[in-house]
């Protein structure tokens, strides 16, 4: 991807970070209040950015890692050049652009930067690598939904409580079938991909679905027992399927 192409492609960027932000001011605020409205549009900036530069990334690839990483910087610094010139330009001071960044206070626009610097880099390895991404990220999502709804229908059923100990028992199940399924691939990702990508796209969906429109609170993301030790499960039931296959096909070929 040459300079001009990369100007080029930050436009894009820039036209899906506003939509992205339209949607924010228009259709979330009223049902969940601005804090975690914000919260839910650094999430699915993060996806509508993501996918917006793999499709760029596929007509315009970059020639090396270090020509991915330079993309990714010159992108971040047009962004943080132009919020910043946004921000003044509406008349409002410098510690409102300062703001943007305070972490500590729950801001993820700093979170979302990172992954413009990095999407470039990561997402030419995976396109080079070869890996079926649309049907991991496809079995990804349906594992996703099978933990969301084991949960959903025994808490129902039976309460949080007997829910959280029968999510436990779930989340590694599924995510070993989960990887079996997706070992049916040819192209799969591997184990530690596998592995990443299911708990990855889990704990992501719950922050924008599940947090904020159902549960109405983040407060899941302080349980341990409700939220972590699951997503570590998954991942766990994931490597361990992921490792049988692979030793499962070894033996094969050693016949």
């Amino acid at each position: 991807m040459t300079p001009a192409r990369a100007l080029v492609s930050w436009l894009f960027l820039l036209a899906v970070a506003f939509a992205n932000g339209a949607v924010r001011q228009l259709a979330y605020p009223a049902s969940l209040g601005d804090f975690a409205a914000r919260q839910v549009a650094a999430g699915t900036g993060a996806v509508a950015l993501g996918i917006t530069i793999w499709f760029l990334l596929r007509r315009w690839p970059t020639a090396s890692s270090r020509s991915a990483w330079a993309t990714g910087a010159l992108w971040v610094a047009l962004t943080v050049a132009f919020e910043a010139a946004l921000v003044r330009g509406q008349g409002r001071p410098w510690p409102d652009v300062g703001a943007q960044y305070a972490l500590w206070k729950g801001s993820l626009w700093p979170l979302l930067l990172l992954w413009v610097l990095a999407a470039p880099a990561a997402l030419s390895a995976v396109q080079r690598s070869g890996v079926a991404a649309g049907a991991t990220v496809g079995v990804a999502v349906l594992a996703w939904f099978a933990c969301a709804l084991t949960f959903a229908v025994t808490r129902a059923l039976l309460g949080v409580g007997p829910a959280a100990a029968v999510h436990l028992a779930a989340a590694p199940v599924i995510g070993g079938m989960a990887t079996w399924l997706l070992w049916r691939h040819p192209r799969h990702p591997g184990a530690a991909g596998t592995a990443i990508t299911l708990a990855g796209t889990a704990a992501l969906l719950d922050a924008i679905v599940v947090a904020p429109f159902l549960d109405r609170s983040f407060a899941m993301f302080g349980s341990a027992l409700g939220t972590w030790l699951p997503l570590a499960l998954i991942s766990v039931g994931s490597a361990a399927t992921g490792k049988l296959q692979r030793a499962t096909a070894g033996s094969s070929l050693a016949r």
